[in-house]
C-alpha cells in the first residue's frame, strides 16, 4: 500500500503540531510548515517547510517541493491562521487586511496548488481548520469571525466543485483550544486605549477570552478529528470540535432567533 502523504500548514506549535504528531504516529507520511522554517529543517522527525501564507510564492513553492519529492499529496490540512481582537472600528485596516490574507486568500492559494496533483492522482482529502466562531459574530472579535466565515463559504463551494476529482472537502470548527494563540493575536490598538469607547467593556472581555484558551481542551482533540476525517470516503462538511457548551451554541445558533441568541451571546460578553 502506498503511504499517504500529508501537509499541514502552520506545525510549529498547538494544533498543526498535534496533527503531525497524530498522523505520523498512524502510518502517514506528514510534511508540516511554518513561516519561519530553516532550510531541511526537521522537528521530532517530521519534515518542516518553509511556508507564509502572505507570500504567495513561499506557498507554490513549498507544495511543489513536496509533491516533486513524493509524487503525490493526498491530503492538505490548512490550519495556519492568525487572530484579532478588537472592536470594529478599533481595528485598522492594515490588520484587517493581514488577517484576510492569512485566514482566507492564504489558504485559497494552498488548495490551488494541491488541487491539481490531487486530481491527478485519482483523489484526495483537504481540510479546512475554521471556528465556531464562522458560523456567528462574537463581540470584539468581529473581523476573526468574518474571515472564518469567508473560509467556511469557499471550502462549502470547493466542496461542490472538486466532487468529480474525488477530492472530499471538509472543514473542523474548533471552539477553545490550548495553544498559544493569546501570545499571536493581533490587537485592535484603540481597544486597548483609553481614548476608545469600547476600552472598559473590550478589557474585561478580551481577559475572559485569553482565560478560556489557556484553561481549553488539548489541540489532540482536533486531531483525532482531523484523522477520523480521513479514514472516510465521505466525510461529512462540519465536524465541530468544542465542549459540549460550545457545540449547543452552534444548534441554537442555527434554529432560533437571532436577535434572542444574540441576547444569549450578550449575557455571556456584556458589551453595555
Amino acid at each position: 500500500m502506498v503511504q499517504k502523504v500529508v501537509l499541514v500548514t502552520g506545525a510549529s506549535s498547538g494544533i498543526g503540531l498535534a496533527t503531525c504528531e497524530y498522523l505520523s504516529t498512524r502510518g502517514y507520511k506528514v510534511y508540516g510548515t511554518s513561516r519561519k522554517a530553516s532550510e531541511n529543517q526537521v522537528s521530532k522527525g517530521i519534515p518542516i517547510l518553509q511556508l507564509d501564507l502572505e507570500d504567495y510564492a513561499s506557498i507554490q513553492s513549498a507544495i511543489g517541493h513536496l509533491i516533486s519529492k513524493e509524487g503525490r499529496i493526498d491530503a492538505l490540512i490548512n490550519n495556519a491562521g492568525v487572530g484579532i481582537a478588537g472592536a470594529i472600528e478599533d481595528c485598522s485596516p492594515e490588520d484587517v487586511e493581514k488577517v484576510f490574507r492569512t485566514n482566507v486568500f492564504g489558504v485559497m492559494e494552498c488548495c490551488r496548488a494541491a488541487i491539481p496533483s490531487m486530481r491527478a492522482q485519482g483523489g484526495g482529502w483537504i481540510v479546512n481548520i475554521s471556528s465556531i466562531a464562522g458560523e456567528f459574530g462574537l463581540p470584539f472579535r468581529g473581523v476573526y469571525c468574518a474571515s472564518k466565515s469567508a473560509l467556511d463559504l469557499f471550502s462549502e463551494t470547493l466542496r461542490m466543485e472538486l466532487k468529480p476529482a474525488n477530492i472530499r472537502v471538509s472543514i473542523v470548527q474548533p471552539g477553545d483550544v490550548r495553544t498559544n494563540i493569546n501570545s499571536n493575536r493581533l490587537l485592535g490598538a484603540r481597544s486597548t486605549s483609553e481614548d476608545s469607547p469600547h476600552y472598559h467593556h473590550f478589557k474585561k472581555i478580551y481577559n475572559e477570552i485569553s482565560d478560556d484558551v489557556a484553561t481549553a481542551k488539548d489541540p489532540e482533540m482536533v486531531a483525532r478529528i482531523i484523522w477520523k476525517i480521513l479514514q472516510l470516503d465521505k466525510p461529512r462538511m462540519r465536524y465541530p470540535a468544542a465542549s459540549f457548551i460550545q457545540r449547543l451554541s452552534l444548534s441554537l445558533n442555527r434554529v432560533l432567533p437571532k436577535h434572542i441568541f444574540q441576547g444569549m451571546l450578550m449575557r455571556k460578553y456584556p458589551v453595555e
